[in-house]
């Protein structure tokens, strides 16, 4: 039993993802996933609608990179941390609010009007108007 019990332990360890603070560049690394998140104070203050906010992502030179775009849902739901009941947030970010983040899917079914979030408030990614403003946070794949 107690080897069943280590064995799934290190199972449960090689699919976690492995997150990584960069504070120097003030980016979280998520080296499983091979994703860089930008994590400094515009992620708290920049409130954009969903059209500017995706101008913003990829037209941002930032820690010497100029690849950065909206992340999808599916990876905001890699950094949700169900354990860290202040902002359901890895805790590898130091800089979220727990609202709302713009991901990058608009949805066809209602003719673009309509784009997937991420709230932080839960941990469960939501669909909104395109015009309304949310906050922002870039990622980019790593290579």
């Amino acid at each position: 039993m107690r080897y069943l019990f280590l064995v799934l332990l290190l199972i449960s360890f090689s699919f976690s993802n492995d997150f990584r603070r960069d504070g120097i560049r003030k980016v979280v690394v998520d080296s499983t996933a091979k994703l860089m998140w930008i994590d400094n104070f515009s992620n708290v203050k920049n409130r954009l609608n969903h059209s500017d906010a995706t101008d913003y992502c990829e037209s941002l030179s930032y820690a010497g990179y100029d690849n950065w775009r909206l992340p999808t849902i599916e990876e905001f739901e890699l950094i949700v941390d169900k354990t860290n009941e202040r902002s359901y947030i890895n805790r590898a970010f130091k800089f979220n609010m727990p609202v709302g983040y713009w991901a990058s899917k608009a949805h066809w079914r209602t003719f673009w009007f309509y784009a997937d979030y991420m709230f932080f408030v839960s941990g469960t990614p939501y669909y909104d108007s395109r015009h309304k403003k949310k906050f922002v946070r870039c990622v980019r794949d790593i290579n």
